[in-house]
């Protein structure tokens, strides 16, 4: 099954990840015909180590490949798509794009399959864990692009088909002018060739057909390895506030409604660029007066906050901002901590995790695998935009949870803004024990 895939994983030497990836997923990926590709572009062997000592199994669908250590990983993206439009006898009906510390689940494998089995252009799973659970079908790029575009990311949520791979060298170039620009990391590069691809692609068919595949399963495990280590995580502003916006923006003209799109994102709308958000940013030493000069433009796309708002932010002295915002710094261990103090004040008592999100899921994560109280529910506010189960608890809304008003004890685990308006909320109904975690 699934023998006409073919999984495509750049790193950058990150051993450790990749091995306690591929640990993870040989318990079940084994089960399946697709191919696996590394392409590794660190500075010594031991990624190619890793999957040397491998089980044979498992070790028989993994590829290796070195790539130049000096390339952005656009460009790296890039040489593998025209490595595969080469091959003359390629076996390969679609190629998925997937990050060194994703694995992904049975569940959606299993999905994806069948939707592999109807001849879909393209294939996307939800970014978020948001959204409906019926599929979205699209049989235009611009329905597909209104749509579906929403949680749009380099890598991961969407599976491509290979016809939309081309031979045409001139094509490349253009392509690669437009929405790369350099090979270095800088104010002129661009982060999602990816997404910018596909889209100038799927215009050129006679005929197009995709699939947003409904919110109804857990469709990706990150390794616990990752923690803060993104390749991003010092462009923050120049990944999402500037070249997502500049990338939607330089699509064709056949495109419309762009600015919407922008605006609708997943990537956006969880709150990344909030006055809160800022404000940890401003801490944190990614965002000051230069910054918000320099990306100011971009704003109104991508944030709700007035530029004044921004601006405060961007320049006010650290004591005003954790005065303003309740702000205080914390460690990973400080956090570990905090969990740790809330679970001597639960007790006995059964427990109900505030927050559908990565926070809920960590959380909940925790205390299933090591503490001995029972979660009755995960609670959120508006059930109809989340996932049916978060780690194989159900989600429910609040009020439906009310008859634990007395017993429960409520960990609030979420971005920092809605914590605090969920515990007044959960003082107003009456519920008796909750907390929210420490830095939510």
């Amino acid at each position: 099954m699934m023998e006409n895939l073919l999984i495509c994983t750049p790193t950058c030497g990150r051993a450790d990840i990749v091995e306690e990836v591929l640990r993870y997923e040989s318990e079940y990926y084994t089960n399946y015909d697709f191919d696996i590709a590394y392409y590794d572009s660190g500075s010594d062997n031991a990624v190619k180590d890793v999957i040397e000592n491998v089980d044979d199994t498992f070790r028989r669908r993994i590829n290796y490949y070195r790539t130049d250590k000096n390339q952005c990983l656009d460009y790296k993206i890039v040489d593998i798509f025209k490595s595969l439009a080469s091959d003359k006898e390629i076996k390969y009906e679609y190629i998925w794009f997937i990050g060194d510390s994703v694995s992904i689940s049975k569940e959606a494998l299993d999905i994806v399959s069948k939707a592999m089995d109807e001849k879909y252009d393209l294939i996307r799973l939800p970014l978020a864990g948001s959204g409906s659970e019926k599929d979205i079908i699209c049989d235009s790029p611009q329905e597909w692009f209104e749509r579906c575009s929403g949680s749009m990311a380099h890598m991961a949520p969407t599976v491509m088909r290979t016809t939309l791979l081309m031979e045409d060298e001139c094509e490349w170039s253009r392509l690669c002018d437009k929405y790369i620009c350099c090979n270095e990391l800088c104010d002129r590069h661009g982060y999602f060739f990816t997404v910018a691809f596909y889209l100038e692609r799927i215009i050129k068919l006679d005929s197009f057909r995709g699939i947003m595949i409904g919110n109804r399963v857990k469709w990706r495990r990150d390794s616990p390895l990752k923690g803060n280590r993104s390749y991003w995580i010092n462009e923050l502003f120049d990944v999402w506030a500037r070249s997502y916006c500049e990338t939607l923006l330089a699509l064709p003209q056949t495109y419309k409604n762009k600015e919407q799109v922008i605006r609708q994102s997943d990537n956006i709308m969880v709150g990344r660029f909030s006055a809160s958000m800022l404000a940890r940013y401003r801490l944190g030493g990614i965002y000051d007066y230069r910054v918000y000069k320099k990306y100011k433009k971009y704003f109104p796309l991508v944030t709700d906050e007035p530029l004044w708002k921004c601006l405060i932010i961007s320049a006010a002295s650290y004591k005003l901002l954790k005065k303003l915002y309740m702000i205080k710094e914390y460690t990973e261990g400080e956090w570990d901590k905090s969990l740790e103090d809330i679970r001597r004040r639960v007790k006995g008592r059964n427990v109900i995790v505030y927050g559908a999100g990565l926070y809920g899921e960590r959380v909940s994560g925790v205390i299933s695998r090591t503490w001995e109280n029972e979660i009755v529910g995960i609670a959120v506010t508006d059930k109809s935009d989340n996932m049916k189960q978060i780690n194989g608890i159900d989600v429910y809304s609040i009020d439906e949870l009310a008859q634990y008003r007395r017993d429960a004890f409520i960990i609030v685990a979420t971005l920092p803004a809605a914590a605090r308006c969920i515990v007044r909320g959960l003082r107003k109904k009456g519920f008796k024990y909750y907390e929210a975690l420490l830095g939510c």
